[in-house]
């Protein structure tokens, strides 16, 4: 996988909460060494390298799980000080519990926050769908093109199959 020399908004916010994020990683993947996680200095594809390496995890799941774990701690940018920062992350897990028992309650549902969560959750699904096309369709393609012959073979012989099965009998 090419590393991108324009940084994405996810490499920018890997490297902003980097500081916070290091606990949480090494909690994860206790294997890792912390000297050799900070000397990435919060650069996420060579985060990604270094994880995947050493855990046997592919690029792609180790990205995924960042971008997790980076979701458990997103606080406002404008926090300056890390007991700011702390006490900001603190509130964000308060924030989430108190939407979280708002959204059990079968009578008191504030639609605004109904329509937050959609929101959230479709821009997260948008961020998914266009890493998906960036990182494993271009391969994927290269793959069918590649092996051509084979791709056609299996969708004949698939074809024929569901013919069978589904056409019947005649006679």
């Amino acid at each position: 996988m090419a590393t991108n020399t324009l940084s994405t908004p996810a490499q920018s916010a890997f490297e902003h909460h980097f500081e916070v994020m290091v606990p949480l990683i090494l909690s994860e993947w206790p294997q890792l060494i912390e000297e050799n996680l900070l000397a990435t200095e919060g650069d996420l594809d060579l985060a990604v390298a270094y994880i995947s390496g050493e855990t046997d995890h592919t690029q792609t799941l180790t990205r995924r799980h960042l971008n997790e774990l980076a979701s458990l701690i997103e606080v406002d940018p404008a926090v300056a000080s890390d007991a700011s920062r702390k006490a900001a992350t603190n509130g964000v897990a308060s924030a989430l519990k108190t939407t979280v028992l708002d959204a059990t309650r079968p009578l008191g549902v504030d639609k605004s926050s109904i329509d937050n969560l959609l929101d959230d959750l479709e821009s997260r699904t948008e961020n998914l769908i266009q890493e998906l096309k960036a990182e494993m369709l271009p391969e994927l393609e290269k793959r069918a093109r590649g092996n051509l012959g084979q791709s056609l073979l299996i969708a004949l012989g698939l074809g024929f199959v569901l013919g069978l099965v589904l056409g019947g009998k005649r006679g």
